[in-house]
C-alpha cells in the first residue's frame, strides 16, 4: 500500500511540525510506502505536483484543508487514490468561515473518503459547518523516544517555576496566564514563570506581554527565551514544576489538542490549559492537568495554586500525565492509522 502524504510544515517546531513528523514515523513504522509531497507555497504547481503523484498512490493524505486539501481533492478527482484528510486545528477549520475558499471547503471535505480530526472539538466545529459530514478522532501521537531522560522520575527544582511553551501570541494567551501568575504569587511567592517561544509571531502582543508582566510588578520573575534547542526544553520540563497554556479561541483560530500539554505530560508534569478548544482532548482535566474558562486568570490562578500547594496531589497527576503520554507514543499511532488506511481500501 502507497500513501502520498500532502504536507506543510514537518520541518517546524510548532505543534502542526511535530505532529507531522511523527504521522511520518508512525506511517514507516506501520511499513507502508510513503511519498511525501512538501508544499512550496506555489499552490497550482504544487496541485500539478499532487496530481501527478497520486497516479501511483493508494491513499492521498492532506493534513488540514488550507491549502492542502485543495490539492489532495483535484489530485483524487483525477485519479482512482482514496482522499483522507486529517484535520489539525485553524487550517483545518478557517477556510469554513472565508467567503472565497467556504464552497470548495466543503465540497473537498464532502468528497473525502475519510475525515479524521486530531481532537474532538475539531471534529464537532467541522462536522457543524458541514452538516452530512462524519468524522472520525484520532489524538496527535507523541515520540517519546525523542524527550531525553522523560523515563526518569520528575524532580521539579527547590524554587517552583511554571512554564509554556508555543509561539507567544494573543491566541496562546500569555496575557492571561501572566495575570494568573501575578494572582499566584501571592500565596506562592517564590514562584517564577518561564516562557518559550517564539517572540516574532505577534512583537505587539509580546510586548505588551512584557509590560504587563512590569506593570503587574512580576516582571523579575519571568524569563522570556526564545531558539532554545530540544536540549535546553528537555532539561525546563525536567525541572518545571507545572505547565501552563491558557489558549483561547479568536475567530476559526483555535489550539486544535496541544501538542505541548502531551511533551510536558512524557515528563510527569501536571498541567492548566483552557476548556472550549482541543486541549480538552490532550488533558484529562482533574487527573493529567486542570481546565479552566478561557480568559480567566483568577480560576487559573486558583489552579495553579490547588496544584502547587499539595506536593502530593502534584505528584499523582504527574504520574497519571506521564501515564498519559505513554498511551500516545508512536506504537499506538501506527496501530490506528493501519486500521484506518485498511478500513479505507476494504470499502
Amino acid at each position: 500500500m502507497k500513501i502520498l502524504l500532502l504536507v506543510r510544515d514537518r520541518q517546524s517546531k510548532a505543534g502542526s511540525g511535530r505532529n507531522a513528523a511523527n504521522m511520518i514515523q508512525a506511517i514507516t513504522d506501520a511499513g507502508f510506502e510513503l511519498d511525501i509531497l512538501d508544499y512550496d507555497g506555489r499552490f497550482w504547481s504544487y496541485v500539478v505536483r499532487a496530481c501527478r503523484a497520486a497516479a501511483s498512490a493508494d491513499i492521498v493524505q492532506a493534513i488540514d484543508m488550507n491549502p492542502l486539501g485543495f490539492a489532495g481533492y483535484v489530485a483524487t478527482r483525477l485519479t482512482r487514490a482514496k482522499f483522507l484528510i486529517v484535520a489539525q486545528a485553524g487550517y483545518a477549520i478557517a477556510p469554513l468561515e472565508h467567503r472565497k475558499t467556504k464552497l470548495l471547503s466543503k465540497i473537498a471535505y464532502r468528497a473525502a473518503d475519510r475525515v479524521v480530526a486530531g481532537s474532538s472539538f475539531v471534529a464537532k466545529e467541522i462536522e457543524r459547518r458541514v452538516p452530512g459530514v462524519h468524522v472520525g478522532v484520532i489524538d496527535p501521537g507523541i515520540n517519546l523516544a525523542t524527550f531525553s531522560g522523560a523515563s526518569t522520575a520528575h524532580v521539579p527544582d527547590a524554587v517552583p517555576f511554571m512554564i509554556s511553551v508555543g509561539a507567544v501570541k494573543a491566541r496562546k494567551g500569555h496575557d492571561v496566564s501572566m495575570q494568573a501568575f501575578a494572582l499566584a504569587k501571592k500565596s506562592i511567592p517564590d514562584l517564577r514563570y518561564v516562557i518559550v517561544g517564539s517572540q516574532t509571531d505577534e512583537p505587539r502582543f509580546f510586548a505588551s506581554v512584557r509590560a504587563r508582566a512590569r506593570e503587574l510588578g512580576v516582571e523579575n520573575d519571568v524569563d522570556f527565551l526564545a531558539g532554545v534547542s530540544d536540549g535546553v526544553l528537555n532539561d525546563l520540563y525536567r525541572r518545571a514544576s507545572l505547565f501552563i497554556l491558557t489558549s483561547s479561541n479568536i475567530g476559526s483560530h483555535v489550539e486544535g489538542f496541544g501538542m505541548v500539554f502531551l511533551e510536558a505530560a512524557a515528563y510527569g508534569l501536571p498541567s492548566v490549559g483552557t476548556l472550549g478548544n482541543g486541549i480538552e482532548g490532550a488533558v484529562e482535566n482533574g487527573r493529567t492537568g486542570i481546565l479552566v474558562p478561557q480568559n480567566d486568570p483568577e480560576a487559573t490562578a486558583q489552579a495553579i495554586e490547588k496544584i502547587l500547594s499539595d506536593k502530593e496531589f502534584a505528584r499523582k497527576m504527574g504520574e497519571s500525565a506521564r501515564e498519559f503520554a505513554r498511551e500516545h507514543d508512536i506504537p499506538h499511532l501506527v496501530k490506528l492509522y493501519s486500521g484506518l488506511y485498511h478500513g479505507m481500501l476494504a470499502e
